[in-house]
């Protein structure tokens, strides 16, 4: 299992960027929830080094879908688009 981290910074536009690594599980989610629920107003979640999410990390994303722009690899981005992420936030896809 790759430990998670949770680092926070902000992107041209001034927008918070929640730039999360390693594997989301049910051990974390809490972590994550926090750090996403500290971020106040419209989010980008840079999941490109996210190598794994189970159905709790994936129910953190969906409880904050409104106000957040998830950013994924090629990995992941068949999983949010088949969970139905996708028609509640906008995801983008990158290529790693």
């Amino acid at each position: 299992m790759t430990p998670l981290t949770l680092t926070t910074t902000t992107d041209p536009q001034g927008r918070p960027v929640l730039k999360v690594a390693g594997e989301i599980d049910l051990s974390n989610t809490e972590s994550f929830e926090k750090a996403l629920a500290g971020t106040k107003g419209p989010v980008v979640i840079d999941l490109t080094e996210v190598h794994y999410i189970d159905s709790a990390g994936m129910s953190v994303l969906f409880a904050h879908a409104e106000r957040v722009e998830v950013v994924a690899t090629s990995l992941l981005t068949p999983l949010l688009e088949m969970s139905g992420l996708t028609s509640m936030a906008t995801v983008r896809g990158v290529d790693r």
